[in-house]
């Protein structure tokens, strides 16, 4: 028996989708690493916690509001439980493969998304906490953000402005980011832990997690397996590429020694600048872009250290300046459509609107849910006074007094 077209390109969804759940445990080492083991197992915690209320959520009618029926012309969808029933797989017909397929392609980088402000605010919010932030978070700044992406008909990033964003970063980088930001803000500032107290076991492991996870999330980004396939798969190793060697190459300058942690850093900054521009790139203009994004994201990570925010803020700078770096990009280089093709900025605006409108709301919005949040249920598990130790708040700790970080050691200690 021959697999139709339909099945091969279901295969691919599934494959990529099943490699992009490798990323919330990648994160979660990798960025929990920084702070030690217990930090780690925290943050995996939290990672683990919000993807299975993103795929509850997405059963329970979320899918609809991100890729379904328009509810509200433009923003998104009407709430619907077709993946609950498999989209009518039990009835007399059956359902579409691919439709299934394709449903959990978007909730895996959903859980992605989510995933990204966990991590990040891990180590200061409660469990309960970041649960109600989790749902109710999705429902207004995840949803929306995705629906302007992925209803490629009625949304009003790609349906309306014509923006191009092939992987999601708009949802996925730039919404949660500036989200956890926001979060960040609300809780107040956290101890900046010393190098050495890192992980370096965890921080391997999680960046190699990641780095194969979000080569799937970009690969998948099609959604078929036609002639950008390959394209889009070769795109995503060269941003990698030019970002971890450019990432080193700014290490061995200031510090005089580069590092696992920067080579992983850089990678990443790479990957996540490619994945709204995978396929409307040449292979050179790719590298570039790795190249470009990865020495954006470490001048920003030493600015924003100097914040003394913690090691999270640094998934914070990645996933913000890289996404925005590879949207604006689009708008430059991209094949076709780009100003260096074109002779017109026409793309390159409307990729600015919605990166910097995407960034300006969910940052307001999470703060005013976190704010919302901190004085009636309670927000943060420790409570900071400036230039003083943390004092644990009894009322909302939820790990045991005494609880040291792990060390580690390594090459990047």
């Amino acid at each position: 028996m021959v697999a139709t077209s339909e099945q091969v390109d279901a295969l691919l969804l599934f494959v990529c989708g099943a490699l992009t759940l490798l990323i919330p445990s990648g994160l979660a080492f990798f960025v929990g690493g920084l702070g030690g083991r217990s930090a780690a197992s925290r943050a995996l915690l939290f990672a683990l916690t919000g993807t299975a209320a993103t795929v509850l959520l997405g059963i329970l009618g979320g899918y609809g509001m991100l890729a379904g029926a328009p509810w509200i012309a433009h923003v998104v969808g009407a709430p619907s439980f077709d993946l609950a029933t498999g989209f009518g797989a039990a009835g007399p017909h059956g359902g579409s493969l691919y439709e299934i397929a394709r449903a959990g392609a978007l909730l895996a980088a959903c859980a992605v998304s989510v995933s990204i402000v966990g991590v990040a605010v891990a180590s200061r919010i409660t469990l309960r906490a970041w649960l109600v932030f989790a749902a109710l978070w999705s429902v207004l700044v995840l949803y929306p953000v995705g629906y302007a992406v992925f209803a490629l008909d009625d949304g009003w990033a790609t349906g309306v402005l014509g923006v191009i964003d092939f992987g999601g970063a708009l949802p996925i980088g730039v919404a949660a980011g500036a989200s956890a930001a926001g979060v960040i803000l609300a809780c107040g500032r956290g101890e900046h832990r010393p190098p050495g107290e890192r992980s370096f076991g965890a921080i391997a492991l999680g960046g190699a997690l990641v780095w194969v996870g979000w080569l799937g999330l970009t690969t998948g980004s099609e959604g078929a397996v036609d002639a950008y396939t390959g394209l889009i798969a070769m795109n995503s190793f060269l941003a990698s590429a030019g970002g971890c060697l450019a990432w080193m190459a700014v290490d061995r300058v200031l510090l005089r020694r580069p590092t696992t942690t920067s080579a992983l850093c850089g990678a990443f900054s790479g990957l996540v600048a490619i994945t709204p521009a995978s396929g409307v790139l040449t292979l050179g203009w790719s590298l570039l872009l790795g190249v470009v994004a990865a020495l954006a994201c470490a001048t920003m990570v030493d600015l924003a250290s100097r914040a003394r925010f913690g090691a999270s803020m640094a998934l914070i700078v990645i996933v913000t300046v890289a996404s925005l770096v590879g949207l604006l990009y689009i708008g430059l280089f991209a094949h076709g459509g780009g100003m260096v093709d074109s002779g017109n900025f026409d793309l390159f605006t409307a990729q600015g609107i919605a990166g910097f409108s995407v960034l300006i709301g969910s940052f307001v919005v999470s703060l005013c849910l976190a704010l919302a949040l901190r004085f009636t249920m309670g927000l943060t598990r420790v409570r900071y006074r400036a230039g003083s130790e943390p004092i644990p708040d009894r009322d909302l700790q939820t790990v045991p007094p005494g609880g040291g970080e792990g060390r580690g050691g390594g090459e990047d200690h």
